[in-house]
């Protein structure tokens, strides 16, 4: 039987980019909410989301490459 070996560096990987898309996702839901207020908070909004987006796509290649070169 062979056991199976998690890699920490994956894992903490892994957990950065949950934790990147739930905050993405929180500010794409707050866009609904600021559209009704104003078009300078929209924007702002419209910033932060956009922001989230490249974090969580940049944990998501992180993984991703960590993935490819540690094999794992």
């Amino acid at each position: 039987m062979k056991r199976l070996m998690f890699c920490e560096e994956k894992v903490r990987l892994l957990d950065a980019y949950v934790t990147t898309t739930d905050r993405q996702a929180e500010a794409v839901k707050s866009l609904s909410d600021v559209a009704k207020d104003n078009r300078t908070a929209f924007r702002e909004a419209l910033a932060h989301a956009e922001q989230t987006r490249q974090e969580a796509e940049e944990a998501r290649l992180a993984v991703h490459l960590h993935s490819r070169t540690h094999r794992c």
